[in-house]
């Protein structure tokens, strides 16, 4: 019996999308895309709590958001919790006002925006894990 290559590339990607084989990131990488994705977001935070200004806060955010855009482009899908996650965090950090149209005196107006689109139920500031770096970028941002 005679198996094409094409056919083999279809059963291992139905495979790879029901999660029976890992990913070749898996193999190559003791860390996931998740886990390399959240190293990211703790590195934001602790450069943005190191940082000067605001100069210094925005260029590190849209360094780390690109990392973590060509790492996921340049991966493949994990699961779909990861993939949730993955996808609020960057949402979270897409929806900080960019540094032309940052204005400290609407602070609150972003604080609140984030809060209400993002985790509602949170009281004063955000638990969810893939909110909290968004959330500290945008209080460090406004101090």
């Amino acid at each position: 019996m005679k198996v094409s290559i094409l056919a083999v590339a279809i059963w291992l990607l139905v495979l790879d999308a029901h999660g029976a084989i890992p990913s070749s990131d898996a193999i190559r990488s003791p860390r996931s895309v998740r886990q390399q994705v959240d190293s990211y977001a703790e590195l934001l935070e602790k450069e943005v709590a190191q940082s000067k200004n605001n100069r210094q806060r925005y260029t590190a955010l849209n360094r780390v958001l690109s990392e973590i855009k060509s790492l996921r482009e340049n991966s493949v899908p994990q699961g779909a919790k990861d993939e949730a996650h993955m996808d609020l965090l960057v949402s979270v950090l897409e929806s900080i006002p960019q540094e032309k149209s940052f204005k400290r005196k609407d602070c609150l107006r972003y604080e609140n925006d984030l809060i209400n689109q993002y985790e509602p139920m949170a009281e004063e500031a955000p638990a969810e894990p893939a909110v909290k770096p968004g959330w500290t970028v945008l209080q460090s941002l406004c101090n």
